[in-house]
């Protein structure tokens, strides 16, 4: 029994890292889509909303969908997560509720295979206006599939911005 036990917590751990080191390869092995984070200013005035341009390329050999967020802003806030870091930590700012509605055929786009598509991410329910003077890192959690679990999810490569007073 003891040895079922530490087998089980064994397999957790690895469970764990193994996540965590996938979450944070710049193109998963299996995923359609590479992605690509670009500050609109790389400078903000305390006060401010950062805004990024998140780039998408099918990497596939498919056409592939992916949700429309110009369209539907409330699907971004889950399904393109910003991700703000200080200090390798998740910034600790206040959120609105926002919860995305239902998803429908007309939420969806086609992208051909080696097609793009970039989107403006301004608009968050994290309180990012109220981040203090700093030094502060971003990336996208891209959660691709809302039928498919959420641990299906990536992350793009990291960009840096300052906060100035």
């Amino acid at each position: 029994m003891k040895h079922v036990v530490i087998g089980m917590v064994m397999a957790n751990i690895l469970v764990f890292f193994g996540y965590f080191s996938y979450a944070s390869q710049d193109t998963p092995v299996g995923h359609d889509f590479s992605l690509s984070l670009q500050l609109v200013d790389s400078h903000i005035r305390q006060g401010d909303t950062p805004k990024f341009r998140l780039t998408l390329t099918n990497i596939s050999n498919n056409t592939s969908q992916i949700l429309n967020i110009d369209r539907r802003v409330d699907l971004q806030h889950t399904y393109y997560k910003l991700v703000v870091t200080k200090d390798a930590h998740p910034v600790d700012v206040p959120v609105i509720i926002s919860d995305p509605g239902p998803i429908t055929a007309s939420d969806w786009i086609k992208v051909p295979s080696g097609g793009t598509r970039t989107f403006l991410l301004s608009n968050f329910p994290d309180r990012y206006q109220e981040l203090q003077p700093g030094i502060y890192k971003a990336y996208v959690r891209f959660w691709r599939d809302p039928s498919k679990s959420h641990v299906t999810a990536y992350q793009s490569p990291l960009v840096e911005f300052v906060v100035t007073k």
